[in-house]
């Protein structure tokens, strides 16, 4: 499948390694995925993010803001204050950094080597392939990774369905609506 990514999917794919090593994750998750893809010049994510008036930034600082939380939403964290749960104060009793990849912290080997994709990152990179086919496309880009990130059910589709970067409005952007 590798073979038919394009360029730019290329880097967002080892680009998404580097944020795992940097941020010391044992695990690429979906969320260094949408990290890479935010940091592309390049596909519709920065069309729809402009025409909703936010900033590539805000939608990393609010992917943040969920990987601390363990993977829970905003709209999660307001259906458990509602029932008396305490998200936040939950986590610091429990210590804070609980997220999709938490566990062992492990470096890349001493000759290189990559780190394991999560099973939520291989049904995006999966998915991004359906995508393509769909669309008729011979070619993986990252508006096909965008839709794939978006219909994979999980804290970052919904962080970007937050900021209005949607299924439809990515089709609409690429045409496709």
């Amino acid at each position: 499948m590798f073979e038919r990514f394009d360029r730019a999917v290329k880097d967002v794919v080892v680009g998404s390694q580097t944020i795992a090593v940097e941020q010391g994750c044992p695990h690429v998750d979906s969320s260094h995925l949408a990290y890479a893809l935010l940091r592309q010049p390049v596909g519709a994510v920065h069309r729809v993010l402009a025409e909703n008036g936010v900033e590539p930034g805000m939608v990393e600082a609010e992917l943040d803001k969920t990987r601390r939380r363990g993977g829970v939403s905003d709209a999660e964290v307001e259906a458990l204050a509602a029932v008396g749960i305490d998200v936040e104060d939950m986590l610091d009793r429990l210590g804070r950094d609980h997220d999709e990849s938490s566990g062992p912290r492990r470096r890349r080997g001493f000759f290189g080597g990559h780190l394991p994709f999560t099973d939520a990152t291989r049904r995006v990179l999966l998915r991004s392939l359906e995508e393509a086919k769909e669309l008729g496309e011979k070619r993986i880009t990252v508006d096909h990774l965008l839709l794939a990130t978006l219909g994979v059910q999980g804290p970052v589709a919904d962080v970007l369905a937050d900021a209005g970067v949607t299924r439809s409005a990515v089709r609409r952007h690429l045409g496709t609506a």
